[in-house]
């Protein structure tokens, strides 16, 4: 008999409980997580595209503007790169001389050879057919740090955590000094594509 009264209580111990005896409540909570992300678009602007003076070789002014939106204070690096057509394929459109930085525009329809590239990256021009350059201004607001990116001089944005930039990237009107020519450069539409790469630090 007192075998059977131990078996019958570990019987009871063995049943499950109710959670809550009488009233109660529980939560099963819902979320969603947003992820950290860069939003970034190309403003149009009037100064996508200028006009140059056939005897020197002065623009309108060229600006290229992006505006930048983060969701956090995570830090990104945005780092600009350049890129122009010649008859050998694509080329990086910057370049230095001294502490300055150039973009060259290549003319779409007459496209230049790699040697009128290797001209105007030269120190001692003389002739780079259907390729003109034009100096990098300095923005104050956006610091513009060079550096080599696979392999190409890029420029980096210092953003210093902002979630909301503007970009106005800023092409000079004057060429530099002997990459235009009334005689060398054909007429047609001289362009670069300014490429504006974003990426999260881990």
């Amino acid at each position: 008999m007192k075998q059977n009264f131990i078996i019958f209580l570990l019987t009871l111990f063995l049943v499950p409980l109710p959670v809550f005896a009488g009233n109660g409540t529980i939560d099963s909570v819902l979320s969603v997580i947003v992820p950290s992300v860069a939003k970034v678009e190309t403003i149009p602007s009037i100064k996508n595209t200028s006009f140059i003076n056939p005897q020197n070789g002065i623009h309108n002014g060229l600006e290229a503007i992006f505006d930048i939106k983060t969701n956090s204070k995570d830090t990104y690096d945005f780092i600009l790169t350049s890129t122009i057509e010649t008859n050998s394929g694509v080329q990086n459109g910057y370049f230095t001389k001294g502490n300055d930085v150039y973009l060259m525009l290549a003319n779409k329809d007459y496209l230049p050879d790699l040697a009128d590239i290797s001209d105007i990256l030269s120190e001692n021009f003389n002739t780079n057919k259907n390729v003109i350059a034009y100096p990098v201004i300095k923005n104050s607001e956006v610091k513009y740090i060079h550096l080599n990116y696979r392999g190409a001089l890029s420029l980096k944005i210092e953003n210093k955590e902002k979630q909301n930039i503007k970009v106005v990237h800023t092409i000079g009107a004057v060429p530099l000094i002997d990459t235009y020519s009334l005689k060398d450069d054909s007429k047609g539409i001289y362009e670069a594509t300014i490429t504006l790469n974003i990426y999260r630090r881990p």
